[in-house]
Formats: structure tokens, sequence, C-alpha cells
């Protein structure tokens, strides 16, 4: 396994999920300061909806995804692969087109069809670009498809700035922009991938068996992706059902700041599963033990900035200020599940462990749905569906660890212990103490805890580093 260059595709992915990351942080300030809290609801409605696209894909994608990863352009099958694309957009476009058909009976409201129908839509466009952006990742052409993101982001910024500029306050001339930009990102994608299209078409016949073939082997892992999401899915349903559309769009604006974070972490698991698909069995191994301590001692820092932030945000949207209160609860979140992402997702689906990470999320997806319930119901506080959502996820992030600890024949080691106990410490101080107080007791218990793991920092950098 070439550490180098696995380090440099990874430099890559996160420079360009920088860049995108900064650019969506910019549009989540911009467009609540111009759509009034009902407004901007439905906007985070239509966000929330087409977040859950990718199951439509029945995991055609992903199982191309599987069983290509790590093949160089000149290795790969160009013409099961167009054949494939284009079997997967005609399957989905007939599911828009039912879903379309369906809004017009199971949806009360223009607000609510209109995010419906154009989720749809949105599901054929951006199914395919992904598509594609995942063969440029099992290719190991990281910058391409890193650079895919970035340009989809400056495609939704400038009309953006438009609508800033002519002070529009409706929601639907942003869902058009939305749209548009991803069929931009999905421009570019093809025309990176034209010697694809190119390629000959298989007939029918011979696509449809190829093509159950790559879903039956990437539906577990399509499934455990959806089962993953519905652990915040399931809470932002019940909310919308039952404390409306804004508070639903107030809890999404927080989780938005949550979600930038997650996205721009996960480009390591993408970049890391080509190059792990090749490395030994020692390398693997090795790889996991200093990605996860590096994880545990680093990642906690997170919760510092929360104090900055929180100060600077309800500057800029001081009819969100109480919103932010939220984020408490949700940076655990940023922290265990960026860990699961990238020392679970990537190990599972590198060793084909996919129905393991299945079975993991459906269990804990089961808990969310049950603990919601009673959040809901029998506690009647938004505030105890947010603490659902991130027991859930800080849960299932330790269990895989000490799964992966014990399948790689990895040392548990105490990181985790203290990681956990800084979590609690921040939660706690954040909510009842002063942010002042509260900001500096956690450096200092930050700095403690980096002295007290001091030896295992200085390790896991040079194993980094061999």
């Amino acid at each position: 396994m070439n550490k180098k260059f696995i380090l440099q595709n990874m430099g890559v992915a996160f420079l360009a999920q920088g860049v995108s990351m900064a650019l969506s942080v910019l549009q989540t300030l911009i467009v609540p300061k111009l759509l009034g809290v009902e407004q901007y609801g439905y906007w985070q409605l239509y966000i929330f909806y087409v977040s859950y696209v990718g199951f439509f894909h029945l995991g055609l994608s992903s199982g191309v995804y599987l069983t290509t990863g790590g093949q160089a352009r000149d290795k790969m099958d160009k013409d099961s692969i167009k054949s494939q694309m284009i079997f997967g957009v005609t399957y989905q476009t007939i599911m828009a087109l039912v879903i379309i058909l369906l809004s017009t009976y199971m949806q009360e409201g223009f607000e609510r069809i209109f995010v419906v129908v154009m989720t749809a839509i949105y599901l054929v466009l951006q199914n395919l670009a992904t598509f594609m952006m995942n063969e440029l990742q099992c290719m190991n052409e990281t910058k391409k498809s890193s650079f895919s993101t970035i340009i989809e982001r400056f495609a939704f910024l400038v009309p953006l700035l438009i609508l800033l500029v002519l002070n529009i306050d409706v929601f639907y001339p942003y869902v058009f922009a939305y749209t548009a930009s991803t069929i931009v990102q999905l421009a570019y994608c093809a025309w990176h991938m034209r010697d694809f299209w190119s390629a000959k078409w298989l007939g029918f016949k011979i696509t449809a068996r190829l093509g159950w073939s790559s879903i039956r082997i990437g539906f577990p892992m399509m499934l455990a992706n959806v089962m993953s999401m519905l652990i915040l899915g399931i809470g932002r349903f019940f909310i919308d059902a039952q404390w409306g559309i804004e508070t639903f769009g107030r809890l999404s604006l927080a989780l938005s700041l949550v979600s930038f974070f997650l996205a721009f972490v996960n480009q390591a698991s993408m970049v890391l599963f080509p190059s792990l698909r090749q490395a030994s069995h020692e390398e693997v191994r090795g790889f996991y033990q200093a990605a996860r301590d590096a994880m545990g001692l680093l990642f906690p820092a997170v919760y510092a900035l929360y104090f900055p932030m929180v100060r600077l945000l309800a500057l800029w949207l001081p009819d969100y200020a109480s919103t932010f209160l939220f984020l408490i609860f949700l940076l655990p979140i940023c922290v265990f599940d960026s860990k699961f992402n990238i020392t679970g997702v990537t190990y599972f689906n590198v060793l084909r462990r996919e129905r393991i990470m299945l079975a993991v999320n459906i269990v804990s997806a089961c808990a969310s749905l049950a603990l919601t319930i009673a959040a809901v119901y029998v506690i009647d506080s938004v505030f105890a569906v947010i603490a659902v959502m991130t027991i859930v996820i800080v849960t299932r992030g330790m269990w895989t660890e000490l799964y992966m600890n014990r399948l790689l024949g990895v040392s548990v080691s105490s990181i985790g212990v203290a990681e956990l106990a800084l979590t609690a410490e921040f939660v706690v101080a954040a909510y009842f103490l002063p942010a002042l107080p509260a900001f500096f007791l956690y450096l200092f218990s930050y700095a403690v805890f980096l002295l007290a793991f001091r030896g295992d920092l200085s390790r896991t950098i040079n194993r980094l580093k061999a």
C-alpha cells in the first residue's frame, strides 16, 4: 500500500471538500437570512428529502463501486459500466414518474407537492452524477471527483448571490437553482467519463443481468447507508409532524452545519477504499490503528469551536439564536459519526462485511425509532429527540470500534474512554455554564487529555508518516 499516494489523494480530497464546505456554509448562512422561518422550513424540507435519493439506485452504484474499486481506467470494462448507467437511469426515471404521480394524492398543500416533484427530478440527475463520481474515485482520479463537488457548489452560489441582490423571499427559485447546479455537476462528470459514454451498449438482456448482479452486491451497502441516515432522519420526520415546519427548519439549520463537517470527513472514506482494497492485511490493520487513535485524539478539538461559532452565528442570524443550543447535543455526532465513516464504513467495505454494517445500522435505526417515539409522545421534547439521535450515533460508533478491534486483532485503546468523558464534559459544561467559563474549562480539559496521551499522539503521527 502506497501511503504517500493515499495521503496525497486525501490531501486533494480534503482541500476540495474544504472549499466545498466553506461554500456550503456560506450558502447556509445566506438562505435563512433571505427567507422567513416558514419558507426556510420548506427549503430545508427539500434538502432533507433529496438527501435520501440515493436509496432509489437500489444499490446499483454501490455494487459497481465495490467491484471496480482500485482498477485503472484502461482496465475498466467500459461497455459494462456504460450499459449499467443507462439501465440505472431508465428504472430510476420510472420511479421518479411514479413519485410525481403519487405526490398529488399523498401530499397536502402546494409547497409540499412542489418539494416532492422537484425531489423526484433531482433523484435521476444526482444518482447518475454520483455513479460517475464513484467511478472516478474507483480509478483513483480523486481530483476530478472532488472538483465536481466544488463546481456544483459554485454553480449554486452564483444564482444564490443574484437572489440575494434581488431579495427573493420565497423558496421556489432556490430549489430551481439547486437543481441547475446538479445539472452542471452532471455535465462535468459526463465530460470526464466521455470514453465510457462512447463505449458499446451491451443490449438489454446482458445489461439487465449485469445490473441485477451489481444490485445484489451493492444493495446491503446502499441499505446500510440509508439506515444510517435514518438514525437522524427519523427524528426529523417526527419533528416536522409534531411541531411543524418552523421547528423543523430551525433544527435543520443546526443539522446542516453538522452535516458539512461529516461530508468533509467522509471524503477520506471515499479515498481510502480503493487503496486499502489493494493493501495487505498487516497494512490494513496498521492503518486502522493509526487512524483510530489519531481521530480519537484530534477530533474532540471540534467541541472547542462551538463557543466562538455560536457567538458569531447568533450575531448574523438573531432569529435563530435559540436554535444554536441544539448544537451542544449535535456536535458529538460530528466526532463519533466521522470516526464511524472512516474506521467503520471503510473497513466494513474493504473487509466485505457489508451485511454486518447493514445489521448494525438496522438495529441503530430501530432503536432510534423506538426512542424517538418515546421522546415525542411521552417526554414531548425536541431536546429529547435530539438527545436520542446523539446517543444512538455514539453507541453505534463505540460498538463498531470494539468490533473492528476484535476483527483486526488490535488492542483496545483507553483513548476512547477518555474521549467519551470529554464529550460528556462538553455537553454538561456548554449547557449549564456561561459560555466563557465553559470554553476555558473545556480547553483546559482537552489540554490535559492531550498531555496524558502525548506518547500515543507521537506514535500515531510516526505510524502515519511511515
